[in-house]
């Protein structure tokens, strides 16, 4: 019984941790697919950005599946990951990114 409590306990830790993006902008039905680009010259086809969105800044690999995801939710086709975000805390803790829809 105690180690499913410690069990528990780490785990709401961890859940308490996580925290979402926020995301500002227009929502469409859920996509399947998510392209990531650095910048808006490696997207070759015509698009228009549909929002943008806030991450916390993680590991590179883990903020950029973290950004995927959040822009399917949102409707995303792409997203380009514009960079680290420091004006909300004075720390460069945030990521923003824009979420694109193919045309």
């Amino acid at each position: 019984m105690k180690n499913l409590y410690t069990v528990s306990c780490f785990c709401l830790l961890i859940y308490a941790c996580a925290q979402p993006g926020v995301y500002v902008g227009t929502k469409m039905p859920r996509t399947k697919n998510v392209d990531v680009y650095h910048s808006a010259a490696e997207v070759k086809r015509h698009y228009h950005v549909m929002g943008r969105l806030v991450e916390r800044n993680y590991a590179d690999d883990i903020m950029v599946k973290l950004v995927a995801f959040d822009a399917k939710k949102q409707g995303g086709d792409a997203v380009i990951i514009i960079g680290v975000d420091a004006s909300i805390t004075g720390h460069p803790d945030r990521v923003t990114a824009d979420v694109l829809k193919y045309e």
